[in-house]
């Protein structure tokens, strides 16, 4: 009778756990990542009694929870793919903002106004008025060039400071990975539950997934080892890897801009990896940084470049308009009161290529005095408009790309490269989101917790322990019969 009242005892004890875990698992049902547990029953060992094998009930072997590591692992990947074509696309949406011209003039149109007015001056070339309005449009091309100029510098700022927190948030993940192994590790030692910190551990590891892409494996103690393509291995056991960001000037940065922040090991500082790392929201905006963003900086600085020099070397062979007295010899002089005569710029000449888009100005001559516009090409030659006419032909001229486009079809052939790169990015940002939702609801079906079947798990468990605890009852009630026999 003492070995029912047992086996009705550790009925009773595994009901219980069973009870615990399914309430465990209800109140977590609406909790991120959480993982469904489970109670893995056996029977005890049995004995062998008068020559017959009895049972002895029944123990815990473990609580599990229902996890499949190739289901997380495709998770991980999806969330890696979508976040690096997610930021991918809002990077490129916003330097593509940058040449929206339905609101507002963009530099095509003040370009076009520009050579336009250049064309007025040439049929009034003694009009002061006319005069006025080329010098205008060449301050609205100077401003649109230094607006782009600007914001990209600004985009490619903005994604500097994303490196930068995109890396503290990956060194609070990896701290926390090798925290959990170890916590793990003690648990499991002592044969402790560790299901609810190895969730946490997977979710750890998922937010790194969304920095950068992340491959992790057991080792022979459990602990899981961290490792990013391109980057290595990140956490080892209860040993992590930190990363540092800082600001390289542009001899030593990977995109040769200066102030450009870089990746590198906290312990390895002259060893940059930014161009090594792969997928998620790190790589997604770096990319853009170092690719689109620095292309575009070039192409616009080259048509900057381009378009000064070129006015200029029109702009040098005429002459001012005004009264040119001659020398002895009979020439023109070249200089009077207000200044030369001719050889006159119309912008500053930039001292290079990179950076003329920022640093277009007009030259002194052509800010103090209108008449400093050249339009002849002979001195007092009040109806000469050769060298306005010159100007304004510049628009058709190819210029650009060794001779094969004009300076609109190349900033149009720019604008539209940014256009199919980003509408290539938002698609495929889209489909990585539909991928990423399909592991999601994968990895729901089997560790997700069903409501349904835990409530009936309920019910299932409630009665095992009122019928074990009903065994024990009759055990005690067959005890008081034997008592009250001997009485």
């Amino acid at each position: 009778m003492s070995n029912i009242l047992n086996i009705g005892r550790t009925g009773l004890q595994a009901s219980k756990k069973s009870l615990e875990v399914t309430g465990h698992n209800i109140s977590n049902a609406n909790t991120d990542g959480y993982s469904r547990q489970k109670v893995n029953q056996t029977t005890n060992v049995p004995i062998t009694k008068d020559g017959l094998i009895a049972g002895t009930g029944t123990r815990i072997k473990s609580v599990t929870r229902v996890h499949d590591q190739f289901v997380e692992k495709r998770l991980r990947d999806a969330t890696a793919e979508h976040k690096y074509f997610e930021n991918r696309s809002d990077s490129l949406r916003q330097v593509e903002e940058i040449f929206n011209e339905i609101d507002n003039d963009g530099l095509n149109k003040v370009l076009n106004k520009f050579f336009n007015s250049f064309r007025d001056l040439a049929n009034q070339p003694e009009n002061e008025t006319v005069r006025s309005v080329v010098r205008d449009n060449a301050s609205l091309v100077m401003k649109d060039f230094k607006r782009i100029s600007d914001t990209l510098e600004s985009l490619s700022r903005n994604i500097d400071g994303k490196i930068e927190r995109d890396i503290e948030d990956i060194n609070q993940g990896i701290e926390t990975v090798a925290k959990l192994n170890g916590k793990i590790r003690q648990l499991e030692a002592i044969h402790e539950e560790t299901g609810d910190l190895r969730d946490q551990r997977d979710m750890a590891i998922k937010g790194l997934s969304e920095k950068v892409k992340i491959h992790t494996y057991q080792d022979e103690r459990g602990n899981y080892v961290v490792s990013s393509p391109g980057l290595g291995t990140l956490v080892t056991a209860a040993q992590f890897q930190p990363l540092r960001a800082h600001s390289f000037s542009k001899g030593d940065s990977s995109n040769g801009i200066d102030g450009s922040m870089e990746v590198f090991y906290a312990d390895r500082p002259g060893q940059k990896v930014t161009q090594k790392i792969q997928q998620g929201s790190l790589s997604g905006v770096i990319k853009v940084r170092n690719n689109e963003i620095k292309d575009l900086r070039d192409r616009i600085d080259g048509i900057a470049y381009n378009f000064v020099n070129f006015v200029n070397a029109i702009h040098r062979r005429g002459y001012v308009n005004r009264e040119i007295k001659s020398d002895e010899m009979g020439n023109p002089m070249q200089m009077d009161g207000k200044g030369p005569t001719t050889g006159l710029d119309f912008f500053k000449t930039p001292l290079s290529v990179k950076g003329a888009a920022g640093q277009m100005d007009l030259s002194d001559a052509v800010k103090s005095d209108l008449t400093n516009i050249a339009t002849a090409l002979s001195p007092n030659s009040p109806a000469d408009n050769r060298v306005a006419i010159a100007i304004s032909k510049l628009q058709h001229e190819r210029v650009m790309d060794e001779g094969n486009a004009t300076m609109e079809e190349y900033f149009l052939q720019t604008v539209g490269r940014i256009g199919l790169e980003s509408g290539k990015a938002q698609l495929d940002a889209e489909q990585s989101e539909g991928l990423l939702a399909q592991a999601n609801s994968i990895r729901e079906r089997i560790s997700g917790v069903s409501i349904d079947e835990e409530t009936a798990n309920l019910v299932k468990f409630q009665h095992a322990y009122e019928a074990s605890a009903k065994v024990m009852q009759t055990a005690n009630e067959m005890f008081d019969t034997v008592i009250s026999i001997k009485r």
